[in-house]
């Protein structure tokens, strides 16, 4: 009788989670996802980018670049690993059919490879400073800023000593933050490259995502911890499993993050670390999460779904 009311408060608990209010199809499965002038971005492992409308969800445009071959001669539609947008221009990180990386830019029906294989460059992510300037995260933890109009590297700079997992810019762009696999945040001026400190002590893994806002940086970490750095004091809140993705608010006063091994998330107050709402996604762990404002979330894995919550 003990197991059964047990399980039974389980089951209560488990179906008070919110469910998503839609669920988005994409073309392919998703490897990245970004938000910009209310339109959601969607980087696939099918050669294309499609475009939603962040209001609607209906879907505006599908972006996409030549095939490539690879070793053999074959042609394949190219995975893209990362995306971004700013004004009516798109930056898209693909893989080459060899060893490094291609960059493109999509501006309307137009591809503009940037980058090639012959760069020597295994780009994990890619982020616009402006419309002249590409800020780089490698695979080595090296961070690369690119002059587009010129062509040229402005400089490469080392963040940490691990592997790269995730960087994301200041709401200013003047910052990035850079984790890694030691579970450490790298603080870079971008304009000049130089390091300005190093955020350490909370989590002591692999941080596989963060996000940065209103001074406010959020840290999924592999020791089952979600790092919370602010100038009023850090913090750390516990999981009881890997903690693949996080999320900030606009305002940073929400913060969310993936909990447990049922595909919950976990939305709180940033500030008195109460729990404000409990959400369940699909069947695929998320590792992207974003607040479309302070009442609206979006959510992803390495799958074709796009998840859609409505927030108390």
């Amino acid at each position: 009788m003990k197991v059964l009311v047990i399980l039974f408060g389980f089951y209560i608990w488990l179906s008070a989670a919110i469910l998503p209010t839609s669920v988005i199809k994409t073309d392919a499965l998703i490897s990245d996802m970004v938000v910009d002038n209310g339109k959601i971005y969607v980087a696939t492992d099918g050669g294309g980018v499609d475009v939603f409308d962040s209001k609607t969800f209906k879907k505006l445009n599908v972006l996409r670049i030549p095939d490539i071959k690879n070793s053999e001669g074959k042609s394949f539609s190219p995975k893209i690993y990362s995306v971004d947008h700013i004004k009516n221009t798109t930056v898209i990180v693909t893989e080459s059919g060899s060893d490094f990386r291609n960059v493109y830019l999509l501006e309307g029906d137009k591809a503009i490879k940037i980058v090639d294989n012959g760069r020597g460059l295994l780009i994990k992510k890619a982020r616009f400073i402006d419309l002249d300037h590409l800020l780089f995260g490698l695979s080595g933890d090296t961070i690369v800023l690119m002059d587009i109009s010129k062509n040229t590297l402005v400089y490469q700079v080392q963040a940490g000593g691990g592997m790269f997992r995730d960087m994301v810019l200041s709401p200013s762009k003047s910052l990035v933050a850079v984790a890694d696999e030691g579970g450490e945040i790298t603080m870079i001026n971008v304009k000049s490259g130089r390091r300005v400190k190093t955020l350490r002590g909370i989590n002591v893994d692999n941080i596989n995502r963060i996000d940065y806002k209103h001074n406010t940086i959020l840290s999924a970490g592999q020791d089952r911890r979600v790092g919370v750095y602010r100038a009023g004091g850090s913090y750390f809140l516990e999981s009881d499993f890997f903690v693949y993705a996080v999320g900030l608010s606009p305002s940073a006063e929400k913060g969310v993050y993936t909990d447990g091994m049922d595909n919950q998330l976990q939305v709180f107050d940033t500030t008195t670390k109460a729990k404000i709402a409990r959400l369940q996604s699909g069947e695929v762990i998320l590792d992207t999460l974003i607040f479309l404002d302070e009442h609206r979330l979006i959510g992803a894995g390495e799958e074709n779904k796009i998840y859609y919550w409505r927030l108390p």
